[in-house]
């Protein structure tokens, strides 16, 4: 039994790739697995770190050499699945999947497609028109936003959660603490902006450092070549965490946040409530969406970008100094919790190839 993931260009992509690679393994211990991702620094180290066979795509960019690179990515994806020969495609999204997509359909290999966001990308529109299952991470109005053709497609939707990687919910308190030199005394925030960083948030940092640190201790993931607030007491910076991350999300007591889905599942997954500020207009605006979803469980403030500089301080302040409101707010992002999404999706990758030898 052969498997196929493919995705990638950020870490919202990869990890919950690797979920569903993972817990299709443990159905599956005999399978052979080939991931397929972004021809980039961050995407390659992710894999080489979970210790995966996996192979690269260049990324397609919107410039004269967009059909060049796109028919390229096709070729090569065909020449991958004769060689690879997968039972079934695990798309996750990304430019990257777009061609493979298309390349499995016309070999007639079945195709199960993941949303994470509350808005599909467009890569997703275009894959979930030939998938043969849409698993959907926030909510099935994913593709009921005005396009006639995807409405169509409902019949497909499957609704899953997001998968998280089993590892990130068994941090150690003492071990974060250990790492980060912190007491544990005073609340803790951690601030990250997901795998890339976010200079928005960097800068609300460095700015009010000294109006926050009276009120709590900070870890900040600054994202790769950014800058923190440099070295004080009560404070932390790391560019990165990797599996250092766990071991942080068991000491948080508040998280300030970009809007990504696997951020937002990774939060509701240890019941930290959180402050999320969204980059507005990025891919159908799916950070906007994803937290005005996430807010309607009350575990979450939106707070527009637009509006952060003026109202993060207080914002952060007023919890941090509320333990009572920020232990209801961790009950209820639970409710975005679903930690048995990536079996759930192993499972239909299952059926799928079940099916599929059946029919042949």
């Amino acid at each position: 039994m052969r498997l196929l993931l493919v995705s990638g260009g950020s870490g919202g992509h990869l990890a919950p790739m690797v979920a569903v690679g993972r817990a299709f393994g443990e159905l599956h211990p005999e399978a052979e697995m080939l991931y397929l991702c972004v021809d980039q620094e961050a995407d390659r180290l992710f894999l080489q770190r979970e210790h995966v066979m996996f192979d690269v795509l260049p990324l397609p960019r919107r410039s004269v050499s967009l059909p060049i690179t796109f028919i390229r990515n096709f070729l090569k994806s065909r020449r991958m699945l004769r060689t690879f020969r997968p039972d079934i495609v695990f798309s996750k999204g990304g430019a990257v999947s777009v061609p493979c997509c298309l390349a499995a359909r016309l070999r007639k290999i079945p195709i199960v497609l993941h949303e994470s966001d509350a808005v599909m990308g467009r890569a997703n529109r275009i894959v979930a028109r030939i998938a043969d299952v849409v698993c959907v991470g926030m909510t099935t109005e994913v593709m009921s936003d005005g396009d006639s053709t995807l409405k169509t497609q409902n019949s497909k939707l499957v609704f899953t959660g997001n998968p998280i990687r089993p590892e990130i919910t068994r941090g150690s308190r003492a071990e974060g603490l250990r790492i980060t030199g912190l007491s544990g005394k005073k609340p803790i925030l951690l601030v990250y902006g997901g795998s890339q960083g976010a200079q928005a948030l960097n800068d609300a940092v460095i700015t009010h450092i000294d109006q926050l640190l009276p009120h709590c201790d900070i870890i900040h993931l600054t994202g790769k070549g950014k800058q923190g607030a440099g070295v004080r007491a009560g404070y932390v910076s790391m560019e990165f965490a990797y599996g250092e991350l766990a071991h942080f999300y068991a000491i948080a007591d508040l998280a300030v946040s970009r809007a990504g889905a696997s951020n937002i599942g990774e939060l509701a997954a240890h019941g930290i409530p959180a402050i999320l500020v969204p980059i507005a207009g990025l891919a159908g605006d799916h950070q906007v969406k994803n937290a005005e979803t996430a807010a309607l469980s009350g575990g979450c403030i939106h707070l527009p970008q637009s509006r952060a500089d003026a109202e993060i301080v207080p914002t952060i302040v007023a919890l941090v100094d509320d333990a009572n409101t920020r232990e209801k707010m961790g009950v209820f992002i639970r409710a975005l919790s679903h930690p048995e999404a990536a079996r759930r999706i192993a499972k239909i990758l299952s059926q799928r190839i079940a099916s599929a030898r059946v029919a042949h």
